[in-house]
């Protein structure tokens, strides 16, 4: 499985992803194949796709090159390929949309422990300063243990109501973009296409 990594004039208005499997159904799942089989893939290829664009900032329209064995190839299969990863893509942005709001559920209900573990904190540091004149050493590690306290307390509410959803939001993001992307499927033989490496080719995977 390998990507594209250049472009020619015609492609410059688009982010290309190159693929190779051994059947379509590697787009969405894993066959099982040899698990030992130098053509074998261990990621399917929307997952690949999801990690390539992730990784970019831009917003350009993506365009797939799928390379599959002639014999896997028939009229239709860019279609299908296209028609059931608009339905993939469409399930998991709402799968996105249920999660992300319950990270920020799970936020607002840990608040429940967060706001007293704080307010403990802040009471224990609050106590070792009006103390300090004539304390010691305890009374320095007294102060530094409210302080973390009053600071466990909101963060995690805080990382789950405010930052959690933010990679559910990014993947969205990736998703709509991957829902409309061009499909180009082209015939390769395993072991004697060698235009952009073998499938396992460290400098192209």
């Amino acid at each position: 499985m390998t990507k594209v990594l250049g472009r020619s004039p015609g492609e410059r208005d688009h982010q290309v992803i190159e693929l190779r499997l051994m059947d379509a159904r590697e787009m969405f799942e894993i066959s099982s194949t040899d698990l030992f089989s130098e053509y074998r893939n261990f990621l399917t290829g929307v997952d690949f796709c999801l990690s390539e664009l992730r990784g970019r900032a831009s917003t350009r329209p993506v365009r797939l090159e799928i390379r599959l064995p002639p014999e896997a190839i028939d009229d239709g299969v860019a279609e299908r390929l296209a028609r059931t990863m608009r339905r993939y893509c469409d399930h998991r942005v709402r799968y996105n949309r249920r999660e992300g709001q319950a990270q920020r559920v799970g936020g607002l209900a840990a608040l429940r422990i967060g706001i007293p573990v704080s307010a403990l904190g802040l009471v224990v540091a609050a106590e070792a300063t009006r103390i300090r004149p004539t304390g010691g050493p305890g009374n320095l590690i007294t102060d530094h243990l409210g302080w973390v306290l009053a600071w466990i307390g909101l963060w995690f509410p805080l990382d789950q109501f405010l930052f959690n959803p933010l990679a559910y939001r990014r993947e969205t993001r990736v998703l709509r973009l991957l829902a409309s992307a061009e499909i180009h499927v082209r015939p390769y033989r395993p072991g004697t296409d060698t235009s952009q490496g073998g499938p396992l080719d460290p400098d192209t995977v």
